[in-house]
């Protein structure tokens, strides 16, 4: 199905419907959209969640992007942090024909959410209301929309992330490794990995490597050499610059605190 793309069409917005803040209070982490009522316009104030259509197409929002839900969307929200919180507009465009849902990183972040605060708080003139509407529509027409990700791509790096996990202990694991495996580009797969997980694969690769050390030095009988060894880290020097950088102390501080 051909669905229309809001950026290279001039649509009318027929009217208003609410204007709301909210933030995931209850702490779900997967919700389910069967079918949108409304388009709506909405600016992430805090956090990161991504959105998986039905169609396959997925993007991750976080903090400082407006989200476009086009109407009878469907799509699971995916929410990666607690602290998830949005403003949002429900309206409607006069026209009815399918329209693609979509992410956009504004140049001028801080105009954006003022516009999404003035529209927030605005109770009583609904032509300002409906001025301050175009204008984050017109903010959303010059900014370049966000790659999706298809289903399958999707599906790589969450393979790719899973082979981490079972082989972080592996010292020949490099991310050049990952990339071909996955049968993409270097920084197509960095990109992606970073935009699924909010980190860089090398950096999750270090995360499990260090995770696993810390786990190891709660055994006395055990050197540093050993726990760095056996978490994959290719020498105790390196493994000890890693985990100053990361933790902000030396193993041995570390281990004698603990």
């Amino acid at each position: 199905m051909c669905r229309t793309d809001i950026t290279k069409n001039n649509l009318y917005i027929k009217r208003i419907i609410n204007v709301i803040q909210s933030t995931n209070k209850s702490h779900h982490k997967l919700l389910n959209v069967k079918c949108r009522h409304s388009d709506a316009f909405v600016y992430i104030l805090s956090g990161s969640c991504t959105y998986e259509f039905a169609c396959g197409d997925a993007f991750t929002a976080n903090k400082g992007e407006i989200l476009y839900l086009a109407h009878q969307a469907e799509y699971t929200m995916y929410i990666h942090t607690n602290d998830y919180s949005f403003i949002f507009c429900d309206f409607e465009f006069n026209e009815t024909s399918p329209r693609k849902s979509g992410i956009y990183t504004p140049h001028n972040t801080d105009y954006s959410e003022n516009l999404f605060i003035k529209l927030l708080k605005n109770k009583d003139s609904f032509t300002d209301a409906l001025s301050i509407l175009y204008s984050i529509y017109g903010i959303v027409m010059k900014t370049e929309n966000k790659i999706y990700i298809s289903k399958s791509s999707r599906n790589k790096i969450a393979e790719s992330k899973d082979y981490i996990d079972a082989y972080f202990k592996d010292k020949s694991l490099s991310v050049d490794f990952l990339t071909k495996k996955a049968a993409m580009s270097n920084v197509y797969f960095r990109s992606l990995f970073k935009a699924q997980y909010h980190l860089s694969p090398s950096q999750y690769i270090i995360s499990a490597r260090l995770k696993n050390a810390k786990s190891l030095m709660k055994y006395s009988f055990l050197t540093l050499e050993e726990c760095a060894l056996q978490s994959g880290f290719s020498s105790l020097q390196y493994f000890c610059r890693v985990f100053k950088n990361s933790i902000g102390m030396t193993p041995t501080e570390y281990r004698n605190q603990k």
